[in-house]
């Protein structure tokens, strides 16, 4: 090889290797439920070498760890205790996080929300205060400190994840559609809020009765988010708008 082709050859290289490990070390925060979306997206994570922290409300919820352990990769999974719809405790782990890691890169709110098949003059107020706790409160809170978190690192993406369409889909799930929506409106105004900033934010429709491989109403299968995920922390955004339609960010 020519001698004046080797550094170029050697930029060529690091380039290909930043791209295949830009999770490599990066610090990202999944919180929200502990289903099999959340499960598949931090698989996705440990693969690419990252360091996941998963906040937990009680031990009860670190048994689901146990299902990835297995991960191939070097990355490493670290659970903390926070009740996400307690804001005080939820900001201790964000400053937890900071003082130990220095940074957060990658915050996914991830909410799997049970539906309540009940006529709004059924819905008992505590039924309707747990919903409300579970998809407007702790959305709030998960956003609203993955901000601040990333704020203090200078730079971030914050995901969330949006299973509106398909809750849509259930006629009787009207407390629980009605909060979904809610937390849709919530999603769209903190994005006018943080769009001028070093953060980026997607937010991203999922619909498991989507058909993979296929654009449909601008939703995306379960199966396929981890991938999306990882071109969009890689910057490959070319022909995905219609996966995020009003909700991304060009800074």
């Amino acid at each position: 090889m020519h001698p004046f082709l080797i550094p170029i050859f050697v930029l060529l290289l690091q380039a290909v290797n930043l791209y295949n490990m830009s999770l490599k070390n990066k610090v990202a925060v999944l919180a929200g439920s502990k289903g099999a979306i959340a499960i598949s997206i931090a698989k996705m994570l440990l693969k690419e070498n990252a360091i996941v922290i998963v906040p937990a409300q009680s031990a009860k919820d670190l048994l689901w760890i146990k299902q990835i352990e297995a991960v191939t990769g070097s990355g490493s999974i670290i659970t903390m205790l926070a009740d996400y719809p307690d804001f005080y405790r939820a900001e201790q782990m964000t400053d937890d996080i900071i003082e130990r890691f220095g940074k957060i890169d990658l915050s996914i709110a991830c909410f799997e929300s049970s539906s309540l098949t009940k006529p709004l003059n059924q819905v008992e107020i505590t039924d309707w205060e747990r919903t409300i706790e579970q998809n407007i409160t702790a959305f709030f809170v998960a956003a609203r400190l993955s901000f601040i978190g990333i704020k203090k690192s200078r730079r971030g993406m914050f995901i969330s994840i949006d299973f509106t369409n398909h809750t849509l889909k259930t006629e009787q799930a009207k407390l629980t559609r009605l909060s979904l929506c809610m937390q849709k409106e919530m999603a769209k105004m903190f994005f006018e809020e943080i769009k001028d900033t070093n953060m980026e934010y997607y937010h991203l429709y999922v619909d498991p009765n989507k058909k993979k491989n296929k654009s449909q109403n601008n939703y995306i299968h379960p199966d396929e988010l981890g991938a999306l995920i990882l071109d969009l922390y890689d910057g490959n955004t070319k022909g995905k708008d219609p996966l995020f339609h009003w909700m991304h960010n060009d800074h």
